[in-house]
This record gives C-alpha cells, structure tokens and sequence, in this order.
C-alpha cells in the first residue's frame, strides 16, 4: 500500500492538530483559532528548516549584475545588491561558465556588505590584496543561494523525514498557542530538531561521493621512529655537542 505524498500545507496543520486533539480545519485561513495558531507555526518552522541546510530544491544559481557604486571597502572593488529572495549565499565564484574568459573559474573572496539601499556583495576580483585600481570588473560573477521564492514556499518538495520534522514543529505551536504548555511544547520542538537533523543527513545521501582527503600529517604519524630523548646530550643538542653521549 502506498502512502499518501506529498502533503501541502492544510495537510501538515490537521495531521498536527489532529495528534494534538484539536478541531481540524475545512479550508486555509478559516478565521479559526486552530488555524490562527498553526498557520504561522508552519510558515515559521519551514523557514527555519530551510535555512539550516543547504537543500537542492531550494537553491538557486544567479549571474549578478554589478552596480555603479563601489564598495566602502577598499580592499573590495566591486559590490553587487543581492538578489531579493536571497535567504543565505553560499558561494560566489567568478567567470563561472563564461566561454570568452581564458581564466578558470574560481571562488570569490567575498562579504556581505550593508549599504543605505540594502545589504550587496562585495568582490575582490584579484583575488588577495592589494585591490585592483582602477576597478577591474569580472567578466562574470556567479551566486549560488538559498532562496524563499518557488519551492522554499510550500513543503510539498521535502522529503517524508523533512516533513515529519515539519509536523513536530507545528505541533509544538499549538501546544504553546493553543494549549499554553510550554515544557510540553519544548520538549516536542527538541524532538523537531532531531527529525530535521536526521533529514539532513538522508537527503545527503543523494549526492555525489567526495573523495577523501589524505592528510600528510596523519600519514607520518603512522609511522614509527626513533625520537629522540630529552636533554642536552642526545643528537646534537645544546651548542658544540657532537650528539654523541659523554
């Protein structure tokens, strides 16, 4: 038998109430308090689930489009406003994809920046100091990121544990809205937050597998060697020593 998926949001917020004993709701934004209480809980725990991890279906990868102001910075050259459905930026890379630019593509050296118009990207495009001058702008500077637009609005793209996690989250809302339990509600957000955390480590299993990275340090440690003693007689201490114990 197969089970019911994907679930939207009204689905989520009975499947809540219902484990909580409340009255479930016909229809979305039924003036209802059960609906009053859920409906933000939902909004508010899917944001904060969204952010935490760096979920495919809501990510997005962008050509930025430099402004005309530089950066206060100086040891930036060029600032680019970020993307309004912008959550959380991961990379910046420059020349990503770009056929006319004979330099590879590389990551940025990057920072958000607050401006009076709203917060920018600020690049360095040499890459280190000190910063070009005049201003040489890449040929292109691609932004990998979070955003709240498309599938980031609605739970129907996560996984079954995802939104399980989701439904935790709810039901810890009504519980403090509804029921006013706070040691009740804490205690199922906690189960909430070990939910999402197992989802995160399952949707990972879907990418690709990264090569292990051998350490130089840890190779030589499996060897052993004669280390040398303590003291100022042993292989060469101490000034004029012929390494040679007297």
């Amino acid at each position: 038998m197969s089970y019911p998926w994907p679930l939207a949001k009204l689905d989520i917020v009975n499947r809540a109430l219902q484990s909580t004993g409340d009255n479930l709701v016909a229809v979305a934004d039924d003036g209802s308090d059960e609906w009053n209480v859920a409906s933000p809980a939902y909004d508010e725990a899917l944001a904060y689930m969204m952010e935490s991890h760096s979920w495919g279906f809501a990510m997005q990868t962008i050509v930025l489009v430099p402004s005309p102001t530089p950066p206060q910075d100086t040891d930036f050259d060029t600032a680019y406003p970020i993307p309004p459905d912008c959550v959380h930026v991961v990379w910046v890379k420059l020349n990503l994809g770009d056929p006319v630019v004979s330099n590879a593509p590389r990551l940025a050296l990057w920072k958000i920046a607050a401006t009076p118009t709203g917060p920018v990207i600020v690049i360095n495009s040499q890459g280190g100091p000190p910063p070009p001058i005049p201003p040489v702008v890449p040929a292109q500077v691609t932004m990998y990121y979070l955003s709240n637009a498309g599938a980031l609005t609605d739970s129907t793209f996560g996984t079954p544990t995802m939104v399980l996690a989701l439904k935790a989250f709810v039901v810890s809302g009504i519980y403090r809205g509804l029921h006013e339990d706070m040691a009740e509600a804490d205690k199922i957000w906690i189960g909430g937050e070990q939910y999402l955390q197992r989802a995160r480590t399952r949707y990972d299993q879907q990418k690709p597998k990264r090569q292990f990275f051998n350490s130089r340090i840890t190779a030589v440690r499996r060897i052993r060697r004669p280390w040398p003693r303590i003291g100022i007689n042993y292989w060469g201490s101490g000034s004029g020593s012929s390494g040679i114990p007297g």
